[in-house]
């Protein structure tokens, strides 16, 4: 029985993708719908083992979610790091730390491709504050929360108006789908956050204008200039060089089955959204084929003259569609020569769950020979980074293949004929004169 039971327990775990790390003040339960609506199960089975772990049976959106305290997680990446893709981290105190979860730990994580989502509401330690300012996230201080005494839920507060009501309106894509931005405002209590000037940081979810860090006891408000207002990032995204990706979030309770399963609000749809995006569901572009060849040639050849008309074809897949026109692409030798857009050829066409649309350029190969690169290389919040680049020779015409005549060179040949017919003058009258 105890072999059957721990296979079927090594069946579970090399099928799970999202390992997620609850510190133990939290109860599994607080965050089932959570769980269940990643699992995309309707009934979830919830089996917990001797050391604390949950796992959740069901395959409606792909994923296999196994539920942790800090200490088993840390076995868990320790005996089966490489079976999870993703990370769920509720901000774990530094007591309860192992050095699986450690901020290098997850840094080089992150390096190697793996998405991260990090929860840290108010009171997380000043280890994962340390931890963010990596990615020129600033977290507020301990014990500070969000306050607006205008844009709270009259309803469901508790007088401290700190539930704030925050439209997804200004969300951008591909964070969350249009149908999302057009739910109800989502409700939000917990900590935020200042983002510096990082290129790979986009914040999500901003405060109003009337928003402020304040103190959870005394209520008084924070004295910094940056914590107040819609500079106050509520939820924010970051995406590595390696379209690997990461989720801050301030609050713990925007995933708690109290705000998820409550009917007339955004919550669930923002919280699928977000978490597809960085499990890298959404947000997706892929190159399918990159073609150049000859003007009127049918395939690619192995080198090309100056001068050549090049024409390029360009396949990508994109999930969800992407609608902006702004590829380009550069013909370049240490130095572009060449930078042009890509013309859309076609409209979108399905394959499979994403959208393939084609594109077009064409160019004249500049008038130097050498080895020059074709490149692409599209950066975009959100999007995962295309990366192509093909190496293409450019020779110079071969003695026998230029012109006979150079429209451009007729000053010269005007100036060799009038020295020439002027020579042969001065002989004519030196030979008169003798």
């Amino acid at each position: 029985m105890l072999l059957v039971s721990t296979l079927c327990l090594a069946a579970q775990l090399a099928r799970a993708s999202i390992l997620a790390v609850v510190d133990e003040r939290s109860t599994t339960s607080t965050f089932d719908h959570l769980w269940r609506s990643l699992e995309g199960a309707s009934q979830p089975h919830v089996r917990r083992s001797t050391v604390g772990q949950a796992d959740l049976g069901g395959a409606g959106r792909g994923h296999d979610v196994v539920v942790s305290g800090p200490q088993e997680a840390g076995a868990k990446l320790r005996l089966e790091g490489d079976r999870f893709e993703h990370l769920v981290v509720f901000a774990p105190s530094a007591k309860d730390l192992p050095a699986e979860l450690s901020p290098q730990a997850l840094a080089r994580r992150l390096e190697a491709g793996t998405n991260l989502v990090l929860v840290a509401p108010s009171d997380a330690p000043e280890i994962w504050r340390d931890f963010a300012r990596e990615f020129e996230i600033e977290l507020a201080d301990r014990g500070q929360h969000v306050v607006d005494h205008v844009a709270f839920d009259p309803e469901r507060d508790d007088g401290s108006h700190t539930l704030l009501s925050v439209s997804l309106a200004d969300t951008p894509t591909p964070f969350v789908s249009p149908e999302t931005r057009l739910s109800p405002p989502i409700l939000y209590r917990g900590a935020g956050h200042a983002i510096g000037r990082h290129p790979l940081v986009t914040p999500l979810l901003r405060a109003r204008p009337t928003a402020f860090f304040a103190d959870a006891v005394s209520g008084a408000a924070s004295e910094d200039p940056r914590s107040s207002g819609s500079g106050i990032a509520l939820v924010s995204a970051f995406q590595a060089r390696n379209n690997a990706r990461a989720l801050f979030v301030g609050s713990a309770e925007l995933f708690s089955d109290a705000l998820l399963s409550e009917a007339g609000n955004g919550n669930l749809a923002f919280t699928l959204d977000v978490l597809s995006w960085v499990c890298q569901e959404t947000g997706q572009l892929r190159v399918i084929d990159l073609r150049y060849r000859a003007a009127g040639e049918a395939h690619a050849a192995s080198s090309y003259r100056t001068g050549t008309e090049l024409e390029l074809d360009l396949e990508v897949s994109a999930n969800p569609p992407y609608d902006a026109d702004d590829l380009q692409v550069e013909f370049s030798m240490l130095d572009p020569h060449v930078r042009l857009p890509l013309r859309r050829t076609s409209a979108h066409g399905v394959s499979g769950t994403s959208d393939v649309a084609a594109h077009h350029a064409a160019f004249a190969i500049p008038d130097r020979h050498g080895v020059f690169t074709l490149r692409l290389d599209h950066r975009r919040p959100g999007w995962t980074s295309l990366h192509e680049a093909k190496a293409i020779p450019v020779t110079p015409p071969r003695h026998d293949e230029y012109e006979r005549f150079i429209a451009g060179a007729l000053p010269y040949y005007g100036g060799a004929a009038s020295v020439s017919a002027l020579f042969l003058v001065f002989v004519a009258l030196w030979a008169l004169q003798s």
